[in-house]
């Protein structure tokens, strides 16, 4: 009997339906790229652009062009639109999978769905925190930064803006990369973990509880995720499964760019533990966003977190141009969205070298300096401690460590793209970089031993 041709069109239709289901079904990560690959991208790029342009103060072209674009392939298939009226940014790909973020002063920017979120910034007490003192510029010192500055000429993938050295209290030396300046705010990413594990700290001192505690979420005392606590939390090693491998529509992602309640999605996606608490260290950034919505629980919502914020740590420590920004919920992205200048980020860095005390104020406790500081027993080359990293090395072999070349007591905040904020107790020294590396890494170690030698032969001389 011959096939007519509405039942061979119906055959193979089912057959291709057949083909896509068994295919997607094979190819988990594929209909993540599908379903959650364009709205993700674009979230990212309504993101950097709205505080590209509102916080940062920068051309929106600019920033679409030197950071959104850079950041993903996809990025390419993507166009935007800033409204200054409405100081919103929104980026599409074809005019479909639309994504917006809303400035809102003091606050910075927010990626929403439905509703613009609208945050009013509470009354804060003024206070005279730490200012750098006078400048002591070292020639030898300026002339590396001048350098690394001018290396992004014949490689601009490694993009360095922002360089500043501070020895024993005092700057001696900092570069800019044209077009940005002393009062340039420069986007943390993961460094904010750092910032967040700090807030954690003084309102755990000064509510006199420790982080050997329990969260109490609610959705986590039914299974085996009722064993974490926050100490589990900060050091990276919960035990939970958090997918941080950096594709759309994986965990990370899909947390940063997605979803208008980060902290929730993040207890929640994280369902299963894969490890003991304690037994295994797995970098994520669910697990500070995590703490940042236990923090923001605790301290009852985006106002008082707010106020916490810039009254117990920013303004002590002097830093003025702080611009911690909330998801659409109002709970601050603890893993990644803080702008800052340099100098302010450096001001940051001498607060933890001075053990958490600046201008006779203790703002951080000594002791949460150290835990911040210590190694954790899973972290294999001991790379890891209270969300900071550490150059401490193997137990066994302190050689095999981050970076050969710089001494073991180093610790640093450290974020996507190359944002480092570098602590060396043993040197007095603290040192800044900012920028935007893609597809090459700026060379941390090589450049910051070159700054340490030619410390040491100033010193030499001057003896």
């Amino acid at each position: 009997m011959p096939i007519s041709g509405r039942s061979l069109t119906r055959t193979i239709c089912l057959a291709l339906i057949a083909f896509i289901i068994a295919f997607f079904w094979a190819n988990p990560k594929a209909y993540s790229y599908l379903r959650y690959g364009p709205t993700v991208i674009n979230g990212l790029g309504a993101k950097l652009l709205c505080s590209g342009v509102f916080v940062a103060g920068r051309d929106a072209e600019e920033v679409f062009t030197q950071d959104v674009l850079t950041s993903h392939a996809l990025a390419h298939y993507s166009s935007f639109d800033v409204n200054r009226q409405t100081e919103e940014a929104e980026v599409s790909s074809f005019g479909l999978f639309s994504q917006k973020a809303k400035y809102n002063p003091d606050f910075g920017c927010s990626l929403y769905h439905h509703e613009a979120p609208t945050f009013n910034a509470p009354t804060i007490t003024e206070q005279v925190g730490f200012q750098w003192p006078e400048d002591t510029p070292s020639e030898d010192i300026q002339n590396i930064l001048d350098s690394i500055i001018k290396e992004n000429e014949q490689k601009p993938h490694i993009d360095t803006r922002a360089l500043l050295v501070a020895h024993q209290g005092k700057i001696i030396a900092e570069a800019y990369a044209p077009g940005y300046q002393q009062d340039s705010q420069f986007l943390s990413w993961s460094m904010a973990k750092s910032v967040t594990s700090s807030l954690v700290g003084i309102w755990l001192e000064e509510h006199g509880q420790n982080i050997d505690q329990a969260p109490g979420f609610a959705e986590w005392q039914n299974d085996d995720r009722k064993n974490i606590h926050l100490r589990h939390l900060l050091n990276m090693a919960s035990g939970l499964a958090f997918d941080e491998s950096y594709e759309p529509g994986d965990n990370a992602t899909r947390m940063l760019f997605f979803e208008d309640n980060m902290a929730r999605y993040a207890r929640t996606a994280a369902a299963e533990v894969e490890a003991a608490p304690g037994d295994k260290f797995v970098y994520s950034s669910g697990t500070t966003n995590i703490l940042s919505g236990w923090l923001f629980d605790k301290l009852g919502g985006s106002e008082n977190y707010y106020r916490f914020a810039q009254e117990k740590l920013f303004l002590p420590s002097g830093i003025q141009s702080a611009v911690f920004e909330p998801d659409a919920s109002g709970s601050f992205v603890g893993s990644s969205y803080l702008y800052m200048t340099a100098r302010e980020w450096a001001k940051f860095g001498q607060l933890y070298l001075q053990r958490g005390k600046l201008n006779g104020q203790q703002i951080i406790p000594e002791h949460w300096v150290d835990f911040a500081k210590a190694p954790i027993d899973a972290a294999p080359k001991g790379e890891y401690g209270g969300q900071f990293w550490l150059n401490a090395g193997a137990k066994d072999d302190r050689s095999k460590r981050m970076f050969k070349d710089l001494p073991t007591d180093l610790y640093l905040a450290s974020g996507h793209n190359g944002q480092y904020v570098v602590i060396i107790p043993s040197r007095e020294l603290v040192m800044v970089r900012l920028g935007w590396s893609n597809g090459e890494r700026f060379d941390l170690n090589g450049h910051f031993a070159n700054i340490l030698s030619a410390l040491d032969k100033n010193e030499i001389a001057a003896k």
